[in-house]
């Protein structure tokens, strides 16, 4: 886990940095979902998305 951490850290890094040419702003939405059901009672859903263009 921590290898793809650090792999993940040095991309973000080489893109921020724009070594590999302008630099690109990733993009991160973020969705919250609440509920009520009757089987379960009450839940939460959360999605994180970061985007990445390479090109």
């Amino acid at each position: 886990m921590t290898r793809v951490f650090m792999a993940f850290a040095m991309m973000i890094g080489l893109v921020a940095c724009g070594a590999d040419g302008d630099p690109v702003k990733p993009e991160v939405g973020v969705s919250t979902t609440v509920g009520v059901n009757s089987k379960g009672g009450s839940y939460t859903d959360t999605d994180i998305n970061i985007h990445i263009p390479l090109n």
